[in-house]
């Protein structure tokens, strides 16, 4: 009986290490990374929705705009990796504003005119939508 236990138990152990060993061939892995790499690249050339964040300067004042947007998924990672590159850049003047309920002495940017606004300097992505209106510390200047 004890025999019988060695034996199995050995059969076991070499069945292990053949299998180990066949798991850990170099070449197995390179292909299996280069199938993964093939299969990321060819996801991202399909078209997706999501939400990113677009910086926003308004004359001096640095902001923070969430946009949902629909594009290719190249196009979208770019965006995300580099939000400094698609800085939009607004003058006052340029912009639509109404006085805000909520905080005397500050404006509120439309969402519509904002979206247009981004929609016109990031032509690469669909903007579908816009979060709330941007509060401005700025007053609007009397024309």
């Amino acid at each position: 009986m004890l025999y019988q236990d060695r034996f199995v138990m050995h059969k076991i152990l070499l069945y292990a290490k053949v299998t180990a060993r066949r798991f850990s061939n170099p070449v197995f892995f390179g292909l299996l990374g280069l199938s993964l790499l093939l299969w990321y690249i060819t996801k991202l050339s399909y078209t997706y929705t999501t939400d990113i964040t677009i910086p926003v300067r308004i004359d001096s004042t640095q902001y923070t705009v969430r946009c949902n947007v629909e594009g290719i998924g190249y196009q979208i990672l770019m965006h995300k990796w580099t939000p400094r590159k698609n800085t939009v850049i607004l003058s006052a003047d340029n912009i639509a504003v109404n006085p805000s309920a909520v905080v005397p002495g500050s404006y509120d940017i439309s969402t519509f005119a904002l979206q247009n606004i981004i929609s016109a300097k990031i032509s690469d992505l669909k903007i579908k939508s816009v979060e709330a209106p941007v509060e401005v510390e700025q007053p609007k200047r009397p024309r």
